[in-house]
């Protein structure tokens, strides 16, 4: 490829970087959709771009695949497998494009980062790194004015520093994808004749704004990852592994030190968890009902991308069988992650698939170019850019421990990116080799086009009824059911696989009185969508049908998901009642008014004074007439 096309495609590969700044107030939650159709835009055109050069190129196109190569492939394959054997699940789900796009740009960004014989990058290639510290630099400096209060105001939320993404979780896990990725970059450059003066810069300034603002969001889990990404680079600077088995050269030094830093890293994980100890019990109990998930589905999990569905049938269940103790009832939430990579991806695709993506780690650490040594090893940009990737891909995996970077989109993109990174540099292993001519290349090429043009015509046509999608849901918000029902059943030939719209579309039948119709789609937004709200529609939407059995069940499960939450209990003793169930009722009533609700509020005092009402009509006449 000429150089003038190697500049235009690295410029077009970086596009992706862009996507955490994508947000809109008019599509249906903006500030995630905003990217993701973005993220589909840039693809189509590097895509398109990619399969117009193979059309008119006469070269042969080689094609190397290391063991990580492999591994990545598998891991998409697996997951494709999943995809179809899983009950309720389209080819539209968004995830899964994810991955095919991530792994398409996995393979692109590795075949424009190239080194020349002195193992100098490329300049092609420096665009890319460019642009990936100009987007953490750019989104910790809005940050920052987020923090000051002179935000230009894109996003707005309950949080105060979020960057673009919306939430400080969201918004540390970027900044840790970033921060010991630039730091490396300066530190192990520093003093030395590689990369340009601008580039050692861009990089400082980047680490600089992203350790600035990344207290600021309160994750402790960003600071612990942070934090292990930088030492990796202090310890491969300073060769700290030499230094030790120099200085503990004994067995009884060892032990010694080894305990020191255990009761270090237990003071410090202590310290860390004063900061928000509810926040701690809560993910013990996700985590232990995760567990659960993966030990009753071990080998292929629950569903590709159905965590979200199954987890709070779980959780449900769990607190059903009398488990829980009153902390947990009382931390218990809507749950749409694990807050564990490792642990979602076990209980969604099995202990199989785990096992794929835990090789695909090893491998990006098991054959490294620098073998924990750099005495021996000369500082050029290739190691530096390895190591530096590292620390980056470090923070994100220790991150991953606690919250889920894999399921944002830009921070699963800058996972990606760190990882190709180190693919490329590292010491391939098991490289397969082939290529391709002219008359493999131009009818794939054609295909591609086709196809392409299809599905973003279709993509146009979904970005379009995510902007009605926001209308609608605007209307029902202040009250006009009656025009959000309408317009959801415009859009639900478009976006009838999608289990929220499903349950909103459901919802607004039912507030307008229709409630045959509504229990249509409210059923089966269940195998798509795992809500307490849901459920609560449910349980109300069949207490009007007079199917009380189905209302109750509803009403419990709701109540079972969310065991703090007064509404579904208060709708169950108002069911009781009026169903001349007495005794429940009381039950209800009484188990509401023992009840601390999490969150103090107007609504929560309201429920409480009409249980004790309540009580009240029932002494006075313990069986009531009619409905």
């Amino acid at each position: 490829m000429k150089n003038k096309y190697r500049y235009i495609f690295a410029s077009l590969m970086s596009l992706p970087f862009i996507t955490v700044f994508m947000t809109s107030r008019e599509l249906y939650n903006g500030i995630m959709t905003a990217k993701m159709f973005y993220f589909y835009a840039v693809n189509a055109l590097l895509l398109l771009s990619i399969a117009f050069y193979l059309v008119f190129t006469k070269k042969l196109i080689a094609i190397t695949l290391s063991l990580l190569d492999i591994l990545i492939l598998l891991y998409l394959g697996y997951n494709f497998l999943r995809l179809l054997t899983t009950d309720y699940s389209s080819f539209q789900d968004d995830y899964f494009i994810w991955f095919v796009l991530l792994t398409v740009l996995y393979f692109l960004w590795k075949y424009f980062i190239t080194f020349d014989g002195n193992d100098k990058l490329n300049k092609p290639a420096i665009i890319l790194f460019t642009v990936f510290l100009l987007s953490g630099l750019l989104q910790a400096f809005y940050g920052i004015m987020q923090l000051y209060d002179i935000s230009p105001g894109i996003v707005s939320n309950q949080f105060k520093v979020i960057g673009t993404l919306g939430n400080p979780d969201y918004f540390a896990g970027y900044l840790v994808s970033v921060a010991p990725f630039a730091f490396g970059i300066y530190l192990l450059s520093k003093n030395k004749k590689v990369f340009a003066g601008y580039f050692k810069t861009i990089a400082l300034i980047s680490f600089l704004g992203c350790i600035f603002i990344l207290p600021s969001t309160l994750s402790r889990a960003s600071w612990i990852a942070c934090s292990a990404g930088i030492a990796f680079i202090l310890w491969q600077k300073y060769h700290f592994t030499e230094k030790l088995k120099a200085i503990f050269n004994t067995k009884i030094k060892m032990v010694s030190v080894v305990a020191m830093s255990l009761i270090i890293f237990l003071v410090i994980i202590a310290g860390v968890y004063q900061i928000k100890p509810e926040s701690a019990f809560g993910r013990l109990l996700l985590w232990k009902v995760s567990i659960n998930m993966i030990e009753e589905n071990p080998l292929m999990g629950v569903g590709f991308n159905k965590f979200d569905v199954a987890y709070n049938n779980y959780q449900a269940d769990y607190f059903a069988k009398g488990n829980g103790s009153n902390t947990e009832k009382l931390l218990a939430d809507n749950v749409r992650h694990a807050h564990n990579e490792y642990l979602q991806i076990g209980a969604e695709i099995g202990l199989i698939g785990l096992l794929i993506f835990l090789g695909i780690i090893f491998s990006a650490f098991k054959f490294s170019v620098i073998k924990n040594n750099l005495n021996t090893l000369q500082l050029t940009e290739r190691v530096i850019i390895n190591i530096s990737s590292k620390a980056g891909f470090i923070a994100l995996l220790v991150f991953a421990l606690f919250s889920f970077p894999l399921h944002i989109l830009p921070n699963l993109i800058n996972f990606t990116f760190l990882l190709t990174i180190i693919s490329r540099t590292n010491k391939p292993i098991f490289v397969k080799e082939f290529t391709l001519n002219s008359l493999v290349t131009k009818p794939v090429a054609i295909i591609l086009i086709a196809n392409i043009s299809v599905l973003t015509i279709k993509y146009l046509n979904l970005y379009e009824s995510y902007f009605k999608w926001n209308d609608a849901f605007r209307a029902a918000k202040i009250g006009y059911f009656e025009s959000a029902k309408d317009e959801y059943e415009r859009l639900f030939p478009v976006l009838k696989n999608n289990g929220e719209f499903l349950f909103f579309y459901g919802a607004s039948l039912s507030a307008v009185g229709n409630y045959n119709k509504a229990i249509k789609f409210l059923e089966p937004a269940k195998h798509k969508f795992s809500d307490p709200n849901l459920y609560i529609t449910l349980g109300q939407t069949y207490g009007r049908l007079d199917d009380f059995n189905k209302a109750e069940s509803n009403l419990l499960h709701a109540s079972n998901i969310t065991p703090n939450k007064l509404f579904p209990k208060y709708l169950l003793a108002k069911l009781y009642y009026n169903y001349n169930m007495t005794e429940k009722a009381l039950n209800m009533a009484n188990e509401i008014l023992n009840l601390d609700a999490k969150i103090k509020s107007t609504a929560a005092d309201e429920i409480k004074t009409e249980m004790k009402e309540l009580i009240e009509r029932i002494k006075t006449s313990p069986v009531k007439a009619g409905m």
